[in-house]
């Protein structure tokens, strides 16, 4: 098991070494069924698909500020978790000014990764949590970038460049404090 995990950490210190993001399978098949749509059912489906990214993100930081060593990183966490709770009410308000509400929620819920933030602390819990994070931050941008272009009303797609901006940003900073915390 160990084996694995060390293995597993190499190929993800390489990839974050080259500053690749990294799209996961889920999120591919969002962005695809995404460019299927447009207009307002464009504008629901992203909010729908959305919300349940943001919200896991919420949560795992919060688990992570718990036990995490960096100043820095608590602080950014406390930005993250109101900027992102934020977005989340006001993708929401647009969601009942068009009749609809959000589909899968995430608030409070322990998926698989708040689980293992949670198991771990200091040095583990932050090689861990960075990267994890780091590919959250990689997964909102992808799902925003196609809002960006293809969203019906101009408010819309100026909040998802917001997020493909701040997020991709986010997403360097934090594998460079994994390289310069931790050599990877």
């Amino acid at each position: 098991m160990r084996i694995i995990l060390t293995v597993l950490l190499f190929a993800l210190a390489a990839t974050t070494a080259l500053g690749a993001g990294t799209i996961t399978a889920q999120t591919s098949a969002t962005v695809k069924s995404l460019n299927g749509l447009s207009g307002s059912a464009f504008d629901a489906a992203f909010f729908k698909a959305l919300i349940p990214v943001h919200e896991e993100a919420v949560e795992i930081a919060m688990a992570a500020t718990l036990n995490a060593d960096h100043k820095d990183l608590l602080k950014w966490n406390q930005r993250v978790i109101e900027r992102k709770n934020a977005q989340v009410r006001q993708m929401v308000k647009w969601l009942q000014k068009m009749g609809s509400r959000p589909g899968k929620r995430v608030v409070g819920v322990q998926t698989a990764s708040v689980k293992k933030v949670r198991t771990l602390k200091s040095a583990g819990l932050e090689k861990a949590y960075v990267p994890m994070m780091a590919s959250h931050l990689d997964q909102s941008a992808a799902i925003a970038a196609v809002a960006a272009k293809k969203a019906s009303k101009s408010e819309y797609r100026a909040f998802a460049a917001g997020i493909v901006k701040v997020e991709k940003q986010e997403s360097n900073m934090l594998r460079g404090w994994l390289r310069k915390w931790y050599g990877f």
